[in-house]
């Protein structure tokens, strides 16, 4: 994956706002046939109600907006094809979207750089993040999307995808990016090929009190059953501390994890 520093999303689109694209760049074929539930979709797309949404990049309008969209949010169709993305920025919780914009989009927009722009419609990209909907109250939602139109040099110009609530799953930061790769034949499940946790803050990263204690047991050689007895809790808690503690440490294994905290000195 790429390291190099991309451009805001914010930034992006007003660049590509600037300049002049053909009919035939931004035609896309087949689209009733991918909003429609084939295997694209139905592989991830198939619980919950889902809104279902096209965004052109290069004018910052949304081409599509499903009907669904009322049900969830309280918005008409009409406010999100008419308003186009300035809606959408009215609503945004500003912490969350100075996280996609400065951070989450430039990373995918890294990773992007680095397929080629023919496959980028096997990549699905998801994040969550909250939103205020009509009755002013912010509800967190999960929106996974892919690129169906990029140019030569594989800057994305077209999103497709959709966004459900998570309200029952999730209710606070961090904002985690997942990218997934669709298999070539229907059915086939997709596959995570990256994961990362999102911060506002640098010192979000830093670990809870209950979290360095499990962590200095483990840097001990402890397993899980044995930490959780020593500190009279579940088995099934200290799997979950470690799993949040790997998520913000962006560390993939335990070894990864006690190297980040010696390193950044919380143990």
């Amino acid at each position: 994956m790429a390291e190099k520093k991309q451009g805001s999303w914010l930034e992006y689109l007003d660049n590509l706002q600037s300049k002049t694209f053909s009919p035939e760049q931004l035609k896309v074929e087949g689209i009733e046939r991918m909003m429609g539930i084939n295997h694209h979709f139905h592989a991830v797309f198939h619980h919950s109600i889902p809104m279902i949404y096209l965004l052109d990049y290069t004018s910052g309008q949304y081409l599509i907006m499903s009907k669904s969209v009322q049900l969830v949010m309280g918005y008409a169709p009409e406010n999100f094809t008419g308003g186009g993305v300035e809606f959408t920025l009215e609503h945004y919780q500003k912490d969350d979207l100075k996280i996609f914009n400065e951070q989450i989009f430039p990373d995918r927009h890294a990773v992007l750089k680095n397929i080629p722009p023919s496959e980028h419609p096997k990549y699905i990209f998801s994040y969550n993040y909250r939103y205020r909907n009509k009755e002013k109250k912010y509800t967190n939602f999960l929106q996974r999307s892919c690129f169906i139109k990029s140019d030569d040099k594989g800057n994305p110009l077209m999103s497709m995808g959709m966004i459900i609530t998570i309200d029952h799953y999730r209710s606070e930061n961090p904002a985690i990016q997942v990218i997934e790769k669709l298999g070539d034949h229907p059915g086939e499940m997709p596959r995570m090929i990256y994961k990362k946790a999102f911060y506002l803050h640098e010192e979000d990263k830093l670990f809870t009190k209950r979290e360095k204690e499990v962590l200095l047991w483990i840097a001990d050689g402890l397993t899980s059953k044995e930490i959780a007895d020593k500190l009279f809790i579940s088995e099934n808690t200290i799997i979950n501390h470690r799993r949040n503690m790997q998520e913000k440490s962006n560390t993939k294994n335990v070894a990864g994890l006690v190297s980040f905290a010696l390193r950044q000195g919380i143990i």
